[in-house]
């Protein structure tokens, strides 16, 4: 094996590792959260603690966005990663920099959103937002 097919399987295996555990997490949030909210397992965030309507709701939500961020970016990053023989070595780290700096910041956005998706939903108890506030 030469150092160019070695550093094409770690580049390969690094961009698409984040994703595969996106999806991870997003069947745990989906399948395998306690039915009440705890401190151990599931997604936590202030308003979606507060009942248990907000928790499941909050884990339902958590579930599909980070379940689905995983799967698009696992299909991004395989024809991304596909790329990855045509590149020279330095370019191709590169690439595989850029692909990690963006599944941060996905990431990221995809934790904004769904906390923006809860407190829409509740307020700090847990209770359901009024229509007209």
């Amino acid at each position: 094996d030469s150092i160019f097919e070695k550093m094409e399987l770690i580049c390969r295996i690094a961009v698409t590792v984040g994703p595969i555990v996106l999806i991870i997490m997003g069947l745990v949030y989906l399948f395998l959260t306690p039915k009440e909210a705890n401190y151990y397992i599931g997604y936590r965030c202030y308003h979606g603690m507060g009942s248990v309507q907000a928790w499941r709701y909050t884990q339902r939500i958590a579930g599909l966005v980070f379940g689905g961020l995983g799967l698009v970016l696992t299909v991004i990053m395989l024809f991304v990663s596909g790329s990855f023989a045509s590149l020279a070595v330095e370019d191709m780290a590169f690439k595989a920099l850029s692909c990690l700096v963006w599944q941060a910041i996905l990431t990221v956005l995809a934790t904004i959103a769904v906390h923006g998706l809860v407190i829409a939903k509740f307020d700090r108890n847990g209770e359901y937002r009024k229509k007209g506030n």
